[in-house]
């Protein structure tokens, strides 16, 4: 078999499948639901946030009060995305990127509400008392296809295994490899092999404990790297506040005009700009997905549609980071330098704190891959629990913190690997979305938020 022809294929057809298609499909699917739903992304956008602050403790069943399962879900979708992927969007399609990303964010919010109220309404108590959710169990309860919740379910559970394992060990190894010489090891052991063997035992450590030990940590972790990495980049904007409004103007005069070539930058056309501003956040939300929906399962909660908003609104801190990101590479001056991904983003940290830059890009990147392994592994876990109960439960997590270690290798095709196995998630679970809408609609018309319902 000639694996580099099996290697280039599955990266062509993951960048096919990943490119105008879903996000053409992922599109339509969210102006569809908006229309459905009558905009309650924007009409429920300042209650969702109330919600958010108000609703932390929850009422009825559950494992995880409403602000725990949030830092778990937000602990999921803040990853290196929200560092290396937004800023590579802007390496391509230029300033005006960032206001796709935005339009994006509108559009992921409501098809985050469905999900996670199909979820919250047809979860199931596990025998070992953990509530269960997600796509896997509205596909098989609702449309009454088992078969294709199991395909759901294998789906997402390898991925988490197999991709996001290695993906985000190797993302946040070669991270310290940049900040560190890791020159004085023997020429036997691999470069990297030293930092991903200390990422899989510090996950173990948490993800051994169960959900409980995992929510205990990402309520922890998830707030501190937030606040930590918004303190930094708010520095970073009254720094260079003189900037900033001709940044803005940047970016929305680019997100309707070609950018022309610049410095390093090569130049992009509209389209560019939409395609790449677009599919960067989508895939930092994970919208589509259904995984944030398999945390916010687990939490107390007397009113499925509260939970939903608070979910939606999750969508909204996460692009706040990344928003974040993507202003810092503009307003710093280096968005047109050449590099991109995280080199980029260190590019643009070195501006205000010099050499300290590439330390802070590093310890950021350890945080947000560190939380998203954690809270993958509960998601994978879900999944094979649905298919195999929950006497799979530990040895996922032992096989999980074991895959982790295999980040010191090339993972290019991994990355491509991941991308396919992702491109099945969304196609099933937005699938089961468009045709269980009506479902969605009247789940929100029994809300209890407000006396005479949501609409």
């Amino acid at each position: 078999m000639n694996f580099n022809l099996v290697d280039q294929w599955i990266r062509d057809f993951a960048s096919l499948i990943w490119g105008y298609p879903m996000l053409i499909f992922l599109t339509l699917i969210g102006l569809y639901f908006s229309f459905r739903l009558k905009g309650i992304q924007f009409s429920h956008f300042l209650k969702a946030g109330q919600l958010t602050y108000q609703y932390r403790e929850g009422k009825g069943e559950g494992n995880l009060t409403p602000l725990q399962s949030l830092y778990g879900a937000l602990g999921g979708m803040i990853g290196n995305g929200n560092l290396g992927g937004v800023a590579a969007a802007v390496a391509v399609g230029g300033p005006g990127a960032i206001f796709w990303l935005w339009v994006s964010s509108f559009i992921a919010m409501i098809i985050v509400y469905a999900e996670t109220l199909l979820a919250m309404s047809h979860r199931k108590k596990s025998s070992d008392g953990t509530f269960s959710g997600g796509p896997m169990y509205y596909i098989a309860h609702l449309l009454k296809l088992r078969w294709l919740a199991t395909l759901f379910a294998m789906a997402m559970g390898f991925k988490a295994l197999l991709a996001t394992t290695t993906v985000q060990s190797n993302s946040i190894s070669l991270a310290a490899s940049k900040a560190f010489d890791l020159q004085w090891l023997p020429q036997k052991i691999p470069v990297l092999l030293p930092v991903s063997i200390t990422i899989a035992i510090l996950t173990w450590l948490v993800v051994i404990g169960g959900l409980r030990s995992i929510a205990s940590v990402l309520k922890m972790l998830t707030p501190l790297m937030v606040i930590i990495y918004l303190v930094l980049g708010i520095f970073i904007l009254i720094k260079y506040g003189d900037a900033f409004g001709e940044t803005i103007r940047l970016i929305i005069s680019k997100a309707f005009t070609p950018t022309g070539v610049s410095g390093g930058f090569a130049g992009a056309s509209v389209i560019m700009t939409i395609r790449f501003g677009v599919a960067r956040g989508f895939y930092s939300n994970e919208a589509g997905t259904g995984s944030s929906a398999i945390m916010f399962s687990t939490a107390k909660c007397d009113d499925p549609v509260k939970q939903s908003l608070i979910s939606m609104f999750g969508v909204f801190i996460d692009t706040i980071i990344g928003t974040l990101t993507a202003v810092i590479v503009v307003i710093c001056g280096v968005w047109d330098s050449g590099e991109t991904s995280t080199a980029l983003t260190t590019a643009a940290f070195r501006v205000p704190f010099g050499v300290y830059g590439s330390y802070i890009v590093f310890f950021t990147s350890f945080l947000f891959g560190y939380s998203t392994l954690i809270a993958w592994c509960f998601y994978g876990e879900q999944c094979f629990v649905y298919v195999w109960g929950p006497k799979i439960r530990k040895i996922f997590r032992w096989a999980f913190c074991t895959f982790i270690i295999f980040g010191f290798m090339e993972a290019e095709l991994v990355w491509s690997i991941a991308d396919l196995l992702n491109a099945s998630i969304v196609i099933i679970n937005v699938i089961a979305l468009f045709l269980l809408i009506k479902h969605v609609v009247s789940y929100t018309r029994q809300g209890k938020i407000e006396k005479k319902g949501i609409f």
